[in-house]
Order: C-alpha cells, then structure tokens, then sequence
C-alpha cells in the first residue's frame, strides 16, 4: 500500500494505493491520521479517494473506524470517494455506508 496526500478546493484528500490489509494496517492508520491532522489545521474534510484501492480487509475497515472515531473528537468528518466495485461492495457488505458518506468525485465535500 501506497499512500498520497492533496488539497482540492480547500479540502484534503488522501490517495491510498494498491491493497489495505493486515500487513498494511499501521501505514494506511498513519496516513489516516496525518489526513485528519491536515484537516485540522485547514479545518476542512478529510477525503479518503479510494479509486486506485484493489481491496481492503478486515484491518483496512477497522483503521477506517479508528481514524473517524479519532476525528470525531476533532470535529472532522471523513468521507469516502470513488470505490472501485470490489471496495465498494466490501463498504456496503460491512455497511460503512452508514457511518461514511461515500462520494463520487473526492473534490466535492459537504462544508
């Protein structure tokens, strides 16, 4: 897993890359939380563009929840954008649609 991060229109966007499981789990959380910090400091959403993510496991959901549960405290919100089929069926399986909105252009973010 790879991981990038943006600013479009005043909002961070973070780029995961490739697969997000165990092995993986620690860097993607790490990259959450810088997201979230640079939300803060902008005081803007954190976009999480999950276009180029091939999968993600268990371990990818639960740093997803830690990291909103995280920012909550902080007064961010984090969406999710652009899942490919695969995450997005893995999203609406484990009924992350509920607890994320789910975008499908990451530089459109709620104020």
């Amino acid at each position: 897993m790879m991981w990038g991060i943006s600013t479009s229109g005043g909002v961070v966007i973070g780029q995961p890359t490739g697969l997000i499981d165990e092995a993986s789990r620690e860097p993607f959380l790490a990259g959450l939380r810088d997201g979230v910090a640079q939300a803060v400091t902008k005081g803007s959403d954190f976009v999480v563009d999950l276009a180029k993510v091939d999968h993600i496991g268990a371990a990818g959901l639960m740093a997803l929840t830690v990291a909103r549960k995280e920012a909550l405290t902080q007064g961010i919100r984090i969406a999710l954008a652009r899942p490919g089929p695969i995450v997005r069926e893995i999203l609406d399986i484990s009924r992350y649609h509920m607890i994320f909105d789910i975008l499908d252009d990451p530089n459109v973010a709620r104020a």
